[in-house]
C-alpha cells in the first residue's frame, strides 16, 4: 500500500460517504453469508425431510403462526426459504447500488480536485520547468495518468473492501461449520500472496515504463499536428510515421509485459482455488460417507468456496489495477512535488510604480540546460520615459533580457534594480501588473476578442477595452467582425491575419497601462506593409512611455533614445542611431547587411 498515503488528504473530507459505502459493502458481504445459510436449510430440509426452522426453534415465534394459518405443513421450509431468497437479493441489490454510486462519487470528486491542483500547480511552476520538458509528456500525465488514477480510486476500494469482506464472511462460515477444512484451505494463502506480490512488482514497473512512453507518443502527435505544413512541404510524412511506429512498438512491448503479468495472475489464482475445491470435495465426501457431516453442511461449506471464488478472482485482477494506479499516481505526484525556482521572499513589498529607472547591474545569466552564459556582465540603464532598443544577431541574448525583466528567471550573478531596489525584493505579481509585453509570436486564447484583451487587466470595462483597441489601431477591424468585440476567435486566433493578431497583442499590453512596455521583435513576422502599419501603432503606444524594444529590423528603432548592441551575451556598443553608424562598428555592419538584403529583395 506504499504510495497510497498521498491520496489520504484528498479522500479524508469524504470519509462519511466512504463509511456509508463501507456499510453497504458489509450488507453485500453479509447477504452472501445469509444465502449460504439458506443453502444449508433448503438442502437439509429437502433431502433429510427435517423441519429445521421449527425443530431447532429458529424464528419459531414468528414463523409458526404464519405456517399454521397457511397450512403449509411439510412445505414450510421450502416455501419460506423461497420467499427469503428474493428478499435477501433485493437487500443485496440496494446495498450494491449504494456502494457503486458512493464509490463512483468519491472517485470523481477526488479526481476533480487532483485535476484542479495539477492545473493550478503547473501555473505556479517557473518557466524553466517547461523548457526542460516536452509538452506531450506533461499532457500525458494530466490526462492518461489521471484517468487511470480515477479508475483505481473508483473501483479499487470497492472491490478491495467488498470482496475482502465477502471472503472473510465465507471463511467465518467455514470455520463455524468445520475448522479443520477451513485451516486446510488457508494453508495455500501464503502461496497466493507470494504470486500476487511478485506479479504486482512486474506490473507496476511495466505500467510506469509504458506511461513514460505514452508521454513520448503524445509529444509526437502534438509535434506533427503543429508542424503539419512543414512535414508536408518537406515530404517528411514517411519519416515522421517511421519514428512514431518505432516508439509505438516500444509502448506495445512494455504494455505486453504488463498484460502478461495481468493475464498470468488470474489463471494462477483459479488453479490455486481449484486445488482447494478439489480437496474440499474429496474430504467432504468422506465425511458424509462416515456420517460426520450432513448434506446441508457440505453444501454450505462448498457453497462458501464457490461464493468466495469470484471475489478471490477479483482480488487477483485488482492487484493489476492497483499497480497501474500506483504507477500513474507516482507520475502525478512528481509534478505536484515540483518546486518553482522563482520564489517570492516572505518580506517582498508591493511595487508602487516606476519613478526613476530600471538598471541591470553586472548581470550574468545562464539557462539551466546550457553551459555557456546567455548574458555576461551586462550593465544597462533604462530611464523612465525613455525608449531603449536592443539589437544583435540571433542568440546574442536579446529575448533573455525580456524574460529576466519579467522575472521569469533570476540572474546567476548581478541584479536588476528597479528604482534602486533589487527586483527579487518586490512582489512578483505587483511588478508584472506594471509590465506590458508584445512578443514575436502572438498568443491568443479560444475566447472572444474582448476576453483576450482583458487577460492583461481582468475586470476592465468595455470602454477601456475599446480605448486600448483604438490606440493599437485595431478598432476598425474588430468592429467589422460578425459580433464585434464579442466575436469568438477560435483556437489560437487563426481566423485573423498576422497583422490583426499583432494589433490585438498591442491592445492587450496597452490596456494594462504599464510602467514598462517590452516589445520583443513585435513586427519581425510581418510583411513590410503590415510592419509599417503596426509600427505606426507602436509609435503611438510608446510615446511618453518607458519602453524596451528588442528589434530584428533596425529600420524600426531609428527613433529610439538609445540603442544597445549585444554580441554573444555582452554589450559591445551603445549610442544613438546616428552615433553608432558614425562609429563604424557592429551596428553599422548589421545596418549595411540588412540594407543590402532589402535592396536585393526589392
Amino acid at each position: 500500500m506504499k504510495g497510497w498515503e498521498r491520496f489520504v488528504p484528498y479522500v479524508r473530507p469524504y470519509r462519511l460517504r466512504f463509511a456509508q459505502a463501507g456499510a453497504a459493502m458489509v450488507v453485500v458481504a453479509a447477504s452472501n453469508g445469509l444465502i449460504l445459510f439458506l443453502l444449508k436449510l433448503v438442502t437439509d430440509g429437502v433431502f433429510l425431510q427435517s423441519d429445521i426452522l421449527t425443530a431447532k426453534g429458529v424464528l419459531t415465534p414468528v414463523l409458526r403462526p404464519i405456517t399454521e394459518e397457511l397450512a403449509l405443513g411439510e412445505k414450510t421450509n421450502v416455501v419460506l426459504i423461497a420467499l427469503a431468497v428474493p428478499v435477501f437479493m433485493l437487500l443485496k441489490s440496494v446495498a450494491g447500488y449504494a456502494q457503486n454510486y458512493l464509490m463512483s462519487w468519491i472517485g470523481q470528486r477526488v479526481t476533480q480536485e487532483l485535476r484542479e491542483d495539477l492545473f493550478s500547480h503547473l501555473h505556479k511552476l517557473s518557466l524553466d520547468y517547461y523548457t526542460e520538458r516536452r509538452a506531450g509528456e506533461i499532457l500525458s500525465r494530466v490526462t492518461n495518468d489521471l484517468s487511470m488514477v480515477q479508475s483505481t480510486l473508483q473501483f479499487a476500494p470497492l472491490y478491495l473492501v467488498r470482496d475482502l469482506l465477502t471472503v472473510a464472511t465465507c471463511l467465518g462460515v467455514l470455520f463455524w461449520r468445520h475448522a479443520r477444512f477451513a485451516t486446510m484451505a488457508l494453508l495455500v494463502a501464503p502461496f497466493a500472496a507470494a504470486v500476487l506480490i511478485v506479479l504486482g512488482r512486474k506490473m507496476r514497473d511495466a505500467s510506469r515504463s509504458s506511461q513514460e512512453i505514452m508521454g513520448t507518443l503524445y509529444h509526437r502527435f502534438q509535434e506533427s499536428l503543429q508542424g503539419m505544413m512543414l512535414i508536408k512541404a518537406f515530404n517528411y510524412e514517411d519519416g515522421a510515421t517511421r519514428r512514431f511506429k518505432e516508439e509505438n512498438e516500444s509502448f506495445f512491448v512494455e504494455m505486453m509485459r504488463y498484460l502478461r503479468a495481468t493475464a498470468l495472475s488470474g489463471p494462477l489464482m483459479e488453479f490455486i482455488g481449484s486445488l482447494i475445491i478439489a480437496g474440499v470435495i474429496y474430504m467432504g465426501g468422506l465425511e458424509i460417507l462416515r456420517g460426520r457431516m450432513t448434506p446441508g453442511d457440505f453444501a454450505m461449506f462448498a457453497g462458501a468456496f464457490f461464493v468466495a471464488y469470484a471475489p478471490l478472482k477479483n482480488l487477483g485482477k485488482l492487484n493489476s489495477e492497483l499497480q497501474r494506479g500506483l504507477a500513474s499516481g507516482e507520475r502525478i505526484f512528481e509534478i505536484l512535488d515540483e518546486k518553482p525556482r522563482i520564489v517570492q521572499s516572505p518580506d517582498a513589498r508591493p511595487f508602487p510604480g516606476l519613478t526613476g529607472s530600471v538598471r541591470l547591474d553586472a548581470l550574468t545569466f545562464r539557462y539551466p540546460s546550457r553551459d555557456a552564459a546567455a548574458l555576461h556582465k551586462v550593465d544597462l540603464e533604462l530611464r523612465k520615459g525613455e525608449t531603449l532598443a536592443v539589437v544583435g544577431a540571433s542568440g546574442s541574448g536579446k529575448s533573455t533580457l525580456a524574460q529576466l525583466l519579467l522575472r521569469l528567471y533570476d540572474p546567476a550573478e548581478g541584479a536588476i534594480l528597479v528604482d534602486g531596489a533589487d527586483l527579487r525584493s518586490l512582489d512578483i505579481r505587483s511588478w508584472r501588473d506594471r509590465v506590458g509585453i508584445v512578443t514575436q509570436e502572438t498568443v491568443l486564447f479560444n475566447d472572444t476578442v474582448a476576453g483576450n484583451l482583458a487577460i492583461g487587466r481582468p475586470g476592465a470595462s468595455r470602454a477601456d477595452i475599446e480605448r486600448a483597441a483604438r490606440v493599437a489601431d485595431a478598432a476598425r477591424f474588430i468592429e467589422a467582425l460578425p459580433e464585434g468585440y464579442d466575436t469568438p476567435l477560435g483556437d489560437r486566433g487563426l481566423r485573423l491575419s498576422g497583422g490583426q493578431r499583432q494589433r490585438l497583442a498591442i491592445a492587450r499590453a496597452v490596456l494594462r497601462e504599464p510602467d514598462l512596455l517590452i516589445l520583443d521583435e513585435a513586427t519581425s513576422n510581418l510583411d513590410s506593409k503590415s510592419e509599417a502599419e503596426i509600427q505606426g501603432a507602436l509609435d503611438t503606444v510608446m510615446k511618453g512611455r518607458t519602453a524596451l524594444v528588442i528589434a530584428h529590423r533596425l529600420s524600426t528603432i531609428q527613433g529610439a533614445h538609445r540603442i544597445v548592441v549585444l554580441e554573444a551575451g555582452r554589450v559591445v556598443e551603445a549610442g544613438t542611431h546616428r552615433g553608432l553608424l558614425a562609429a563604424g562598428g557592429v551596428y553599422k555592419r548589421l545596418w549595411e547587411m540588412q540594407a543590402g538584403e532589402e535592396a536585393r529583395a526589392a
